[in-house]
């Protein structure tokens, strides 16, 4: 308890000083250069500069001109390999039919997915083919192409009258899928059937003809 009561009057006597102006640690602002020391004659004091400042050889100014360091341009291998023009470019997706392992038929791009996708979607729009909805996600274009069936429709006014309607257009699925270095594109008519051989060239051959223009 003598040991707290000690501290807490050192403490109340340092407040103190500080706040009535015995504030040594200011004290250093009012000090005043002293004189040199003054010897005897005869006697020399030993002395020496504790903090010398060096002296600096050259031009110690900024220069006449100023120039910002700019990092070195940063290359990569594969710049070598890159298409330097759009026919070069288009090349390079190489669009043609191949067969899968169950014997479809498909078109391979020879590109990433996301490339692929953009430039099919370019494709399908420079065409004729109706484009009614997309979904990138589950890499898939919805379609409506003419029923083959309506346009071969040879009924009679009353049997197309009391017969069932044939629907004139269908939708269809163009499914894109990556695998290995490319992409593939097969028709479907839905989720679980593929469309006929003919009518699946059909429409990859329209898309190839624009990858390749």
């Amino acid at each position: 308890m003598r040991l707290i009561l000690l501290a807490g009057l050192a403490v109340l006597s340092t407040g103190c000083s500080w706040i009535l102006g015995d504030n040594q640690a200011l004290s250093y602002l009012d000090v005043q250069e002293s004189a040199e020391t003054q010897v005897p004659e005869g006697i020399t004091l030993n002395t020496y500069d504790r903090f010398p400042v060096p002296e600096v050889e050259g031009d110690t100014g900024p220069g006449e001109e100023f120039i910002t360091p700019v990092p070195e341009r940063l290359t990569v291998a594969r710049e070598e390999s890159e298409p330097t023009s759009l026919s070069d470019f288009k090349r390079t997706l190489n669009p043609r039919f191949v067969r899968d392992g169950a014997g479809t038929l498909t078109l391979q791009v020879d590109a990433r997915f996301a490339l692929a996708w953009s430039r099919v979607a370019d494709a399908l729009a420079s065409t004729d083919i109706r484009l009614t909805d997309l979904n990138r996600s589950i890499g898939t274009y919805f379609l409506e192409l003419p029923n083959p069936e309506a346009e071969a429709d040879d009924r009679s006014w009353w049997g197309r009258l009391w017969g069932d309607r044939i629907e004139p257009v269908l939708g269809y699925q163009l499914k894109m899928i990556e695998a290995g270095e490319g992409v593939y594109l097969t028709l479907q008519q839905d989720a679980e059937t593929l469309a006929e051989e003919a009518l699946t060239r059909s429409v990859l051959d329209q898309v190839k003809q624009q990858l390749e223009q």
